[in-house]
């Protein structure tokens, strides 16, 4: 199998890769389902599932943009609100701060996303989230570890930081979520917020966040008895 590098791609910056030999078809689709791809946008189709990075989550109050690599035009899709509201919070109506805040959700998070809406005239699309991350969080939220996010370092400086701070006894594991953003798995009992100030001024350049399964307990029971 050969690989080269061969540019950047505009205007997004996202790298390009020519391979060939005989696992060709094998590695492609794993880089794709990895790292996303470029998709052009009379290509798309309602249900698709395509990978994404969420693109400044605490902006607008409607819902959160997501970046999935689609262009001509170029075009990132609406993740909406009310979307967001009957798959992350029981169809409580909760803002968006509050869910985004609850779920630790930062810039280019990387998650899946099932197309939903698409208007050829207006270019517009919108999406939900695909079963396989809406799993993945569920999962989070009942194993009850803490965990912490990074973005902007690869792997391997997120746990030089721990392990410099003495903190390599409260995590369980140091995992990749994207080429340069990271999940830890706090062991229980362990305060993510505590090892994040610790950690922080290691860290000055790379975006911090944290998922507390307690808090997203709290927040929809909070919802419920208002309800």
């Amino acid at each position: 199998m050969e690989f080269e590098y061969v540019g950047l791609h505009q205007p997004n910056n996202r790298p390009m890769i020519a391979m060939g030999g005989k696992d060709e078809l094998f590695v492609k689709n794993y880089l794709i389902k990895e790292f996303g791809t470029i998709y052009e946008f009379i290509s798309l189709q309602k249900e698709q599932i395509l990978r994404g990075r969420l693109r400044n989550p605490d902006i607008v109050n409607f819902g959160i943009f997501i970046d999935c690599g689609v262009e001509n035009p170029e075009k990132d899709i609406l993740y909406p609100l009310f979307e967001m509201r009957h798959q992350l919070c029981g169809g409580k109506k909760l803002s968006k701060r509050q869910i985004v805040k609850a779920y630790g959700f930062f810039e280019h998070m990387p998650l899946f996303f099932e197309i939903t809406e698409i208007n050829k005239e207006t270019h517009t699309i919108e999406c939900k989230m695909a079963q396989i991350s809406l799993d993945m969080i569920r999962t989070w939220i009942d194993d009850e570890f803490e965990i912490l996010f990074s973005s902007g370092e690869p792997r391997k400086r997120i746990k030089k930081a721990i392990k410099y701070k003495k903190h390599y006894v409260d995590y369980v594991v140091i995992e990749r979520m994207g080429f340069l953003e990271t999940i830890v798995f706090l062991k229980k009992g362990t305060s993510a917020p505590g090892i994040l100030a610790d950690i922080g001024p290691q860290l000055k350049t790379t975006q911090l966040s944290m998922f507390r399964p307690v808090h997203v307990k709290e927040l929809l029971q909070s919802a419920n008895s208002k309800n």
